[in-house]
């Protein structure tokens, strides 16, 4: 009885833990690996595996900026099961990330972009068991490659990431995750101060972008544009041109 009640409070219950069998994805790309559980000090129903894609988000409550988890996406591992005590089990698990995962790799100080998954053991009547792994999210190279001709042909600087909370759209697109990602950039030069907020979502072979530049003098304005993820580097730089 003293074990059943210490499981239940998360003293000698079922352990988990996820081992990823990389943690650097591309947008979109597959995330895989295996979920070890490891039975407690008595026996236990384990009701489901829980794996949630997280990132964190900026809101803004009561005039203060703050970061809140935020769930792209959720599965299920396996289907209900008995945890035997100090037996240990393995389930495989596969998905591909969720396509409005922001990019967390950019060569930026100020880069408050996050991705992780968090598994949980789903216990009736217990303290859940979780396991907390990050996954770093590497660009797609059209996506790489419209930020390094930003940078380097338009002379703009990257200054800022960060997940914001709401939806956007984009050449008849609209995200659907609740979230999007802004990347901001910064141009110094004497005649040609200004800044520019970028945004990309991928759907399918296409990314999906907006972009807001504000230019001193005169005012903002908004383009959003859509490119294929096999677009040329003549595309590219047709679609840098058009942005600024």
């Amino acid at each position: 009885m003293f074990k059943n009640i210490s499981a239940a409070l998360g003293f000698g219950g079922a352990k988990v833990d996820t081992i990823l069998d990389r943690n650097e994805v591309v947008q979109g790309g597959l995330v895989s690996g295996h979920v070890k559980v490891i039975g407690g000090n008595v026996d236990q129903h384990i009701d489901a595996i829980i794996i949630r894609l997280m990132t964190k988000v900026k809101q803004e409550v009561d005039d203060n900026i703050e970061f809140v988890d935020h769930v792209l996406a959720e599965y299920s591992v396996s289907e209900p099961f008995d945890a035997e005590a100090k037996a240990e089990y393995r389930f495989e698990f596969e998905f591909n990330l969720h396509p409005e995962a922001p990019v967390t790799t950019l060569a930026v100080d100020n880069n408050q972009c996050l991705v992780w998954i968090d598994t949980e053991l789903d216990i009736e009547y217990a303290m859940d068991a979780s396991d907390e792994d990050v996954i770093h999210v590497t660009p797609l190279p059209v996506v790489a490659n419209i930020i390094a001709k930003i940078i380097d042909d338009k002379d703009f600087k990257l200054v800022k990431a960060d997940m914001e909370s709401g939806t956007v759209s984009m050449s008849g697109f609209t995200n659907e995750s609740g979230a999007y990602q802004e990347i901001e950039f910064c141009q110094n030069g004497f005649f040609s101060r200004g800044e520019l907020e970028l945004t990309f979502i991928l759907k399918g072979d296409t990314i999906y972008g907006l972009a807001e530049i504000d230019r001193v003098l005169r005012g903002d304005s908004y383009k959003s544009f859509d490119i294929s993820i096999h677009a040329s580097d003549a595309e590219i730089n047709d679609l840098v041109d058009y942005l600024i």
